[in-house]
C-alpha cells in the first residue's frame, strides 16, 4: 500500500478538506475572541489609570504643587497600586515628583509608553498611560504595566496554536488510519473479486473484523456471491442433466429411424416410424418447455404483479377436475379445504403448481391422494398440502428432487422429465412461500406455506 495511494483515497481527501475548513473556522473564531478579550483588557487598564489620574487631580487642592507631589511620593513609597507609575511635571517639563522619566510636554489622553528603567523590566513590559493637564498648569501622568494582560493574550495565542495544531494532526492522523483501513478492506474485496473472476467461485470476502459497516457490506456481498455460485452450479447441473437426459431419447430416436431406413419397410412402417419420432420429439419439446417456464418464473421479481386469489376456490376446482382422472387410475382423490382463504398470487402459476403436485402424486400413486388447505392457528400462514400413499422418497433425497432433471432411481422407470417439483419450487419461491417434503408413512406430504401479509 503506497503512501501516494493512501493520500489519494476519497476519505482522506474529505478529512483533509474538513480539517482545512475547521482550521479556517477556528482562526476566525479565535480572531473574534482574541479581539474581544484584548479589547476588554485594554479597556480595563485604561479605566484604571484614568480613575487613578482623576482621583489625584481632585486632591490637587488649591493648586499647591508641593501638596500633590507629596501625595504622589507617598503612594509610590507605599506601593499603593502594584505596577502603577506616576509623573508630575510643570508646564515647562520640569519633573516635580514621580518614578518615571520625563515625558515631552504637553501630553493628554491615553497612550502606550516604553518600559521605565526599573530592574526586572524588559522590552515586553509596555506601559499604558493616561495624561492630563491640571487647572494649575501642571501635567499629571499615570501609567500601569500591561505585562499581566499581555501574558494572558500570549497564553491565548499559544493555547490556540497548540490546540489547532494538535487537532489538525489528530484529524490527519485519523484520516490516514481510516484510509489505510478502508484501503485494506477494499484490497481484500478486490483480491477476492479477482480470484472469483479467475474461476474460484467458492471465495468469500473476509468478515467479522469488528467494523460493522464493512462487515455488513461483506455479508451482503458474500450472500450475493453464494447466490451466484448456486446459480452457476444450477447451470452446470442443468447442462449436465440435459446432456445426460436428452442423449438417451435422441439416441433412441436416431436408432429407431436408422432401423426403419435399413429395413426397407412399407409405407405403413415409415408412417409408424414418423409417429414414434413425433412422440419422442414432443417429449423433448415438453422438457425444453418446462425449462423455459422455470427460467421465466425465476427471472421475475418475486411478488411482482400479484393479485388477490381465492386459493380455497382454486384448490377445490383443481381437485374436482382431477377427480375423474384419479378414479381412472383407481386412486381416491379427497379434498379438505377451508373456504375463503385468500392470498396475493398469480392464478395461472398457482394452478400450474397444484396440477404438478397432483400429477406427481398420481405417477407415484397408492390407494389415495388428499388435498388439504388450512390456516395456521396463529393466523400467520396458509398451508397447502398434497398427500399421497405412494412409494415415497428417502429423506436424504428430498432436497435433491427439487433440482432440475433429478429423479430418484426407482422413478427412472416412470415417464417424466424430472422438472415437475423444480417448477413447483420456482413458483413457491416467486410467491414468497416455502416448500417442504415430509414423510406420510407411506408416501409423501408436500407442504407449501404461504405467509399471510398484513
Amino acid at each position: 500500500m503506497t503512501r501516494l495511494k493512501l493520500l489519494d483515497t476519497p476519505i482522506f481527501r474529505l478529512i483533509l478538506l474538513s480539517s482545512v475548513i475547521f482550521g479556517l473556522s477556528a482562526c476566525a473564531m479565535f480572531g473574534v475572541m482574541y479581539g474581544a478579550v484584548t479589547s476588554f483588557l485594554e479597556g480595563r487598564v485604561d479605566a484604571e489609570v484614568q480613575a487613578e489620574a482623576h482621583l489625584l487631580a481632585e486632591s490637587e487642592g488649591n493648586g499647591d504643587p508641593a501638596h500633590l507631589a507629596g501625595r504622589l511620593q507617598r503612594r509610590i513609597a507605599r506601593n499603593h497600586q502594584p505596577g502603577m507609575f506616576y509623573l508630575l511635571e510643570t508646564g515647562s517639563g520640569e519633573v516635580l515628583a514621580g518614578d518615571m522619566p520625563a515625558v515631552p510636554v504637553p501630553f493628554s489622553g491615553a497612550y502606550d509608553l516604553p518600559p521605565p528603567p526599573v530592574p526586572g523590566f524588559t522590552p515586553e513590559h509596555v506601559l499604558r498611560g493616561y495624561g492630563m493637564t491640571l487647572p494649575s498648569g501642571m501635567n499629571l501622568l499615570v501609567a500601569r504595566d500591561t505585562y499581566p494582560e499581555d501574558q494572558i493574550a500570549d497564553l491565548m495565542e499559544r493555547t490556540f496554536t497548540v490546540g489547532v495544531l494538535l487537532t489538525l494532526v489528530a484529524a490527519l492522523g485519523s484520516g490516514a488510519l481510516v484510509s489505510r483501513r478502508i484501503l485494506r478492506r477494499m484490497e481484500d474485496i478486490g483480491r477476492t473479486s479477482r480470484e472469483i473472476m479467475s474461476g474460484d467461485l467458492s471465495r468469500r470476502i473476509p468478515a467479522g473484523t469488528g467494523d460493522r459497516d464493512f462487515d455488513g457490506l461483506a455479508t451482503d456481498l458474500n450472500q450475493m456471491l453464494a447466490r451466484i455460485e448456486e446459480l452457476m452450479d444450477g447451470v452446470r447441473q442443468v447442462t449436465d442433466n440435459i446432456a445426460h437426459d436428452m442423449r438417451t431419447p435422441l439416441t433412441r430416436l436416431r436408432q429407431h429411424l436408422e432401423r426403419v431406413r435399413m429395413s426397407g419397410g412399407t409405407v405403413s412402417d415409415y408412417q409408424n416410424a414418423v409417429d414414434v419420432a413425433l412422440l419422442e420429439t414432443d417429449g423433448l419439446l415438453e422438457t425444453f418447455g418446462g425449462l423455459l417456464r422455470i427460467a421465466q418464473i425465476e427471472a421475475r421479481r418475486p411478488g411482482a404483479g400479484l393479485q388477490a386469489i381465492d386459493l380455497s376456490a382454486l384448490c377445490m376446482m383443481i381437485a374436482e377436475t382431477y377427480g375423474p382422472v384419479a378414479e381412472a387410475e383407481n386412486v381416491h382423490l379427497a379434498a379438505a379445504v377451508v373456504p375463503g382463504l385468500t392470498i396475493a398470487g398469480d392464478r395461472q402459476l398457482l394452478m400450474q403448481m397444484l396440477v404438478n403436485l397432483l400429477e406427481n402424486a398420481l405417477q407415484h400413486n397408492g390407494p389415495g391422494i388428499e388435498v388439504r388447505l388450512l390456516l395456521q392457528s396463529d393466523g400467520k400462514e396458509i398451508v397447502m398440502t398434497v398427500s399421497d400413499d405412494g412409494i415415497g422418497i428417502p429423506a436424504e433425497e428430498r432436497e435433491n428432487v427439487l433440482k432440475r432433471f433429478y429423479r430418484v432411481d426407482p422413478a427412472r422407470s416412470i415417464q417424466g422429465s424430472g422438472l415437475g417439483l423444480s417448477l413447483v419450487a420456482a413458483i413457491a419461491k416467486y410467491h414468497g412461500a416455502t416448500l417442504a417434503i415430509e414423510d406420510n408413512g407411506p408416501g409423501l406430504n408436500v407442504l407449501v406455506r404461504f405467509p399471510q401479509r398484513d
